[in-house]
Protein backbone atom coordinates (compact mmCIF):
# COMPACT_ATOMS: atom_id res chain seq x y z
CA UNK A 1 0.00 0.00 0.00
CA UNK A 2 1.87 3.14 -0.80
CA UNK A 3 1.14 6.47 0.62
CA UNK A 4 1.34 9.75 -1.67
CA UNK A 5 2.94 13.08 0.11
CA UNK A 6 0.52 16.12 0.12
CA UNK A 7 1.86 18.62 -2.31
CA UNK A 8 3.12 21.87 -0.78
CA UNK A 9 1.05 25.25 -2.50
CA UNK A 10 3.98 27.13 -3.94
CA UNK A 11 3.96 30.75 -2.29
CA UNK A 12 3.18 33.60 -3.76
CA UNK A 13 5.43 36.03 -5.44
CA UNK A 14 6.45 39.11 -3.62
CA UNK A 15 4.61 42.16 -4.40
CA UNK A 16 6.29 43.90 -7.11
CA UNK A 17 8.56 47.30 -5.30
CA UNK A 18 6.78 50.65 -6.00
CA UNK A 19 8.23 51.98 -9.30
CA UNK A 20 10.73 54.81 -8.34
CA UNK A 21 10.20 54.98 -5.05
CA UNK A 22 14.02 55.02 -4.51
CA UNK A 23 14.30 58.23 -6.43
CA UNK A 24 11.21 59.51 -4.49
CA UNK A 25 13.42 59.60 -1.35
CA UNK A 26 16.36 60.68 -2.39
CA UNK A 27 14.65 63.69 -3.87
CA UNK A 28 12.94 64.19 -0.12
CA UNK A 29 16.35 63.52 1.27
CA UNK A 30 18.48 66.45 -0.92
CA UNK A 31 14.91 68.92 -0.51
CA UNK A 32 16.40 68.73 3.27
CA UNK A 33 19.58 69.28 2.52
CA UNK A 34 19.35 71.55 0.23
CA UNK A 35 16.67 74.05 2.20
CA UNK A 36 18.76 73.97 5.57
CA UNK A 37 21.74 74.74 4.12
CA UNK A 38 20.63 77.48 1.97
CA UNK A 39 21.38 80.27 4.29
CA UNK A 40 24.70 79.41 4.78
CA UNK A 41 27.54 81.21 2.52
CA UNK A 42 29.52 79.06 0.28
CA UNK A 43 28.29 76.17 1.81
CA UNK A 44 25.04 76.81 -0.11
CA UNK A 45 27.07 76.44 -3.19
CA UNK A 46 27.52 72.41 -2.39
CA UNK A 47 23.52 72.59 -1.20
CA UNK A 48 22.20 73.77 -4.13
CA UNK A 49 23.87 71.94 -6.47
CA UNK A 50 22.36 68.76 -4.39
CA UNK A 51 18.87 70.40 -4.89
CA UNK A 52 19.18 70.48 -8.77
CA UNK A 53 19.99 66.81 -8.49
CA UNK A 54 16.90 66.26 -6.05
CA UNK A 55 14.81 67.92 -8.41
CA UNK A 56 15.36 66.15 -11.62
CA UNK A 57 15.20 62.88 -9.68
CA UNK A 58 11.90 63.88 -7.94
CA UNK A 59 10.70 65.10 -11.43
CA UNK A 60 11.56 61.55 -12.89
CA UNK A 61 9.81 59.97 -9.20
CA UNK A 62 6.92 61.76 -10.31
CA UNK A 63 5.59 59.11 -12.86
CA UNK A 64 6.15 56.60 -10.03
CA UNK A 65 4.04 55.29 -7.04
CA UNK A 66 5.20 57.83 -4.62
CA UNK A 67 4.08 60.76 -6.17
CA UNK A 68 3.34 63.05 -3.03
CA UNK A 69 6.72 62.12 -1.65
CA UNK A 70 8.49 63.12 -5.32
CA UNK A 71 6.38 65.90 -5.25
CA UNK A 72 7.13 67.53 -1.81
CA UNK A 73 10.99 66.53 -2.89
CA UNK A 74 10.73 68.86 -5.74
CA UNK A 75 9.21 71.14 -3.56
CA UNK A 76 11.64 71.54 -1.21
CA UNK A 77 15.18 71.88 -3.89
CA UNK A 78 13.35 74.55 -5.22
CA UNK A 79 12.60 76.38 -2.45
CA UNK A 80 16.11 75.48 -0.70
CA UNK A 81 17.66 76.82 -4.74
CA UNK A 82 15.70 79.86 -4.59
CA UNK A 83 16.71 80.87 -1.16
CA UNK A 84 20.35 80.53 -2.00
CA UNK A 85 19.94 82.84 -5.11
CA UNK A 86 18.24 85.33 -2.93
CA UNK A 87 21.25 84.94 0.11
CA UNK A 88 24.16 85.06 -2.18
CA UNK A 89 22.17 87.91 -4.06
CA UNK A 90 22.03 89.73 -0.90
CA UNK A 91 25.98 88.72 -0.42
CA UNK A 92 27.26 90.03 -3.40
CA UNK A 93 25.07 93.06 -2.80
CA UNK A 94 26.83 93.90 0.31
CA UNK A 95 30.39 92.67 -1.02
CA UNK A 96 29.83 95.34 -3.51
CA UNK A 97 29.08 98.39 -1.90
CA UNK A 98 31.72 97.78 0.73
CA UNK A 99 34.64 97.47 -2.70
CA UNK A 100 32.53 100.75 -3.98
CA UNK A 101 33.18 102.46 -0.92
CA UNK A 102 29.38 103.40 -0.23
CA UNK A 103 29.80 102.37 3.79
CA UNK A 104 29.80 104.50 6.22
CA UNK A 105 26.22 106.05 5.73
CA UNK A 106 25.63 106.57 9.02
CA UNK A 107 25.32 109.72 10.76
CA UNK A 108 28.14 112.03 12.76
CA UNK A 109 27.59 113.96 15.58
CA UNK A 110 29.05 116.41 18.25
CA UNK A 111 28.26 113.20 20.94
CA UNK A 112 24.75 114.96 21.44
CA UNK A 113 22.04 112.02 22.01
CA UNK A 114 19.50 114.27 20.68
CA UNK A 115 21.52 114.68 17.35
CA UNK A 116 22.15 110.82 17.37
CA UNK A 117 18.97 109.75 16.28
CA UNK A 118 18.91 107.52 12.98
CA UNK A 119 17.61 108.55 10.10
CA UNK A 120 14.86 106.84 7.56
CA UNK A 121 17.23 107.28 4.91
CA UNK A 122 20.40 109.27 6.61
CA UNK A 123 22.34 110.94 4.06
CA UNK A 124 26.28 109.69 3.56
CA UNK A 125 28.15 111.09 6.03
CA UNK A 126 31.50 113.05 6.36
CA UNK A 127 34.90 110.83 8.08
CA UNK A 128 33.79 111.69 11.83
CA UNK A 129 37.04 112.24 14.19
CA UNK A 130 37.96 112.63 17.78
CA UNK A 131 35.15 113.55 19.85
CA UNK A 132 32.02 113.27 17.55
CA UNK A 133 29.77 110.53 17.55
CA UNK A 134 28.55 108.19 14.50
CA UNK A 135 25.77 106.62 14.75
CA UNK A 136 24.56 103.62 12.57
CA UNK A 137 20.51 103.20 10.90
CA UNK A 138 19.99 100.91 13.58
CA UNK A 139 20.85 103.58 16.26
CA UNK A 140 23.82 101.90 17.56
CA UNK A 141 26.54 104.81 18.09
CA UNK A 142 30.33 104.90 18.54
CA UNK A 143 32.13 107.96 20.07
CA UNK A 144 35.84 108.46 20.24
CA UNK A 145 37.92 110.87 22.54
CA UNK A 146 40.79 112.52 21.22
CA UNK A 147 44.09 110.15 21.80
CA UNK A 148 46.56 110.26 25.07
CA UNK A 149 50.08 109.50 25.13
CA UNK A 150 50.83 106.54 27.23
CA UNK A 151 54.42 104.51 28.01
CA UNK A 152 53.82 101.24 28.16
CA UNK A 153 55.04 98.85 31.25
CA UNK A 154 58.04 97.01 30.98
CA UNK A 155 55.78 93.81 30.51
CA UNK A 156 53.86 95.33 27.47
CA UNK A 157 53.44 93.59 24.13
CA UNK A 158 55.16 94.46 21.89
CA UNK A 159 58.11 94.77 23.29
CA UNK A 160 59.54 97.82 21.52
CA UNK A 161 57.27 100.81 20.86
CA UNK A 162 58.51 104.15 19.81
CA UNK A 163 55.33 105.88 21.14
CA UNK A 164 51.86 104.88 22.59
CA UNK A 165 48.37 106.56 22.19
CA UNK A 166 45.69 105.53 24.25
CA UNK A 167 42.28 105.65 23.37
CA UNK A 168 38.65 106.01 24.74
CA UNK A 169 35.41 104.59 23.27
CA UNK A 170 31.85 105.03 24.43
CA UNK A 171 29.33 102.59 22.89
CA UNK A 172 26.18 103.76 22.77
CA UNK A 173 23.09 101.31 22.61
CA UNK A 174 19.96 102.95 20.40
CA UNK A 175 18.88 99.65 19.25
CA UNK A 176 16.36 97.65 20.91
CA UNK A 177 18.35 94.71 21.47
CA UNK A 178 21.31 93.64 23.71
CA UNK A 179 24.82 94.89 22.06
CA UNK A 180 28.12 92.63 22.42
CA UNK A 181 30.79 95.19 22.37
CA UNK A 182 33.58 92.25 22.42
CA UNK A 183 31.96 92.11 18.58
CA UNK A 184 32.56 95.37 18.14
CA UNK A 185 36.15 95.56 19.75
CA UNK A 186 37.09 92.62 17.76
CA UNK A 187 36.62 94.17 14.24
CA UNK A 188 38.39 97.31 14.97
CA UNK A 189 40.60 98.55 12.07
CA UNK A 190 44.03 100.79 13.09
CA UNK A 191 46.14 102.13 11.23
CA UNK A 192 48.76 105.39 11.66
CA UNK A 193 50.40 106.69 8.86
CA UNK A 194 49.00 104.22 6.33
CA UNK A 195 50.37 101.22 8.13
CA UNK A 196 49.04 98.77 10.92
CA UNK A 197 48.94 100.51 14.00
CA UNK A 198 49.10 97.31 16.67
CA UNK A 199 47.12 97.04 19.60
CA UNK A 200 49.29 97.50 23.15
CA UNK A 201 48.72 95.03 25.88
CA UNK A 202 49.69 96.12 28.78
CA UNK A 203 48.64 94.20 31.99
CA UNK A 204 49.19 96.46 35.16
CA UNK A 205 50.78 99.23 33.45
CA UNK A 206 49.36 102.90 32.38
CA UNK A 207 48.25 101.50 28.60
CA UNK A 208 45.74 98.95 29.93
CA UNK A 209 44.77 95.65 28.26
CA UNK A 210 42.12 97.04 25.70
CA UNK A 211 40.40 93.90 26.46
CA UNK A 212 37.53 95.40 28.64
CA UNK A 213 34.00 94.37 26.75
CA UNK A 214 30.29 93.88 27.78
CA UNK A 215 26.52 93.55 27.19
CA UNK A 216 25.12 97.06 26.63
CA UNK A 217 21.31 96.97 27.33
CA UNK A 218 19.04 99.23 25.10
CA UNK A 219 19.53 103.21 26.13
CA UNK A 220 22.84 102.47 27.90
CA UNK A 221 26.38 103.25 27.22
CA UNK A 222 29.67 101.50 27.80
CA UNK A 223 33.40 103.11 27.96
CA UNK A 224 36.46 101.12 27.05
CA UNK A 225 40.01 102.11 26.76
CA UNK A 226 42.17 100.65 24.06
CA UNK A 227 46.01 101.60 22.88
CA UNK A 228 48.11 101.92 19.99
CA UNK A 229 51.59 101.94 18.85
CA UNK A 230 52.50 104.72 16.64
CA UNK A 231 54.95 106.27 15.25
CA UNK A 232 57.77 108.11 17.08
CA UNK A 233 56.59 111.53 15.32
CA UNK A 234 53.08 112.76 15.62
CA UNK A 235 51.12 111.61 12.35
CA UNK A 236 47.47 110.31 11.43
CA UNK A 237 45.62 107.96 13.32
CA UNK A 238 42.83 106.21 11.72
CA UNK A 239 40.22 103.70 13.87
CA UNK A 240 37.55 102.02 11.88
CA UNK A 241 34.98 100.13 14.04
CA UNK A 242 32.28 97.27 12.58
CA UNK A 243 29.43 96.37 14.82
CA UNK A 244 28.94 93.08 12.50
CA UNK A 245 30.07 91.12 9.64
CA UNK A 246 28.59 92.71 6.75
CA UNK A 247 27.70 95.94 8.18
CA UNK A 248 28.90 99.24 7.80
CA UNK A 249 32.40 101.00 8.61
CA UNK A 250 32.86 104.04 11.09
CA UNK A 251 35.90 105.53 10.26
CA UNK A 252 37.32 108.00 12.99
CA UNK A 253 40.45 109.91 11.38
CA UNK A 254 42.51 112.27 13.19
CA UNK A 255 45.70 113.31 14.56
CA UNK A 256 47.82 111.51 17.25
Amino acid sequence: MTYQLPVMPEAPPPPPRPRFSGLALTALILGLVGLCGSPIIILNNVTAIAAGVGVVLGVIALFGARKVMAAIGVGLCVLGIVITVVVQAAAVKALDEALRGTTNQGQVSDGDPARAKPADNPPPAETPTWGTRYTWPDGLAVEVAKPAACKPGKYASPSTVDRAVKVSVTVVNGTREPVQTGLLLGLTDAQFDGREAKSVIDFNGPCGTGLDSGTVLPGKSFTYEVAYAVGAKPGELQLAFQPGFGKDKAVFLGPA
